[in-house]
């Protein structure tokens, strides 16, 4: 016997079951859920879409990224090496996801090392098909992920030609 034939004769005996009277619970709308870290620092903006209230600082540089209260001025102590780098990651050849992970353990021992500044090199993005993957996601990162609340500013390190970042990370955890 073929077995459209047996599932055909297991179905003979099958009834639809009818409408029920019973009433169903009206679904209860989750709570929409905040980040552990959105209410613990300053949150990161991209200077170019601040609002005047939420700082006189802006710029139109999208890679800048500063926590309310970094001036500009510290923007510029960063690019002049003050503090000084003492953490480079290079994330040429990674994926996108092999570069996240690098991200988040390097960040954790940098942090429990007290490091204050971190170069990160992305890249520019040449060899990817239309924008620029690692440094977008880097970016992103750096403002919504994981370590988000342990970062002050991010910028362009002076000279890399948009392929690196400086990050300055918070002074106290």
């Amino acid at each position: 016997m073929d077995e459209d034939k047996l599932f055909a004769d297991a179905m003979t005996l099958v009834k639809p079951i009818g409408p029920t009277s019973k009433k169903q619970p009206p679904q209860k709308q989750q709570p929409k859920r905040v980040p552990r870290y959105a209410v613990k620092h300053p949150r990161l903006v991209n200077e170019r879409d601040q609002s005047p209230q939420a700082s006189a600082h802006v710029t139109d540089d999208p890679w800048v990224l500063r926590a309310d209260g970094i001036s500009r001025e510290r923007l510029k102590q960063l690019a002049a090496g003050n503090p000084a780098v003492s953490l480079t990651l290079d994330l040429h050849g990674l994926t996108r996801n092999e570069a996240l992970d690098l991200l988040d353990n390097e960040f954790l021992q940098a942090i429990s090392r007290k490091q204050r500044v971190i170069a990160i090199i992305h890249g520019r993005g040449l060899h990817s098909q239309g924008k620029p993957v690692l440094k977008d996601a880097v970016y992103q990162w750096l403002r919504d992920g994981s370590m988000a609340r342990f970062v002050l500013a991010v910028m362009p390190q002076p000279g890399s030609g948009g392929g690196a970042c400086l990050v300055l990370l918070r002074r106290k955890v």
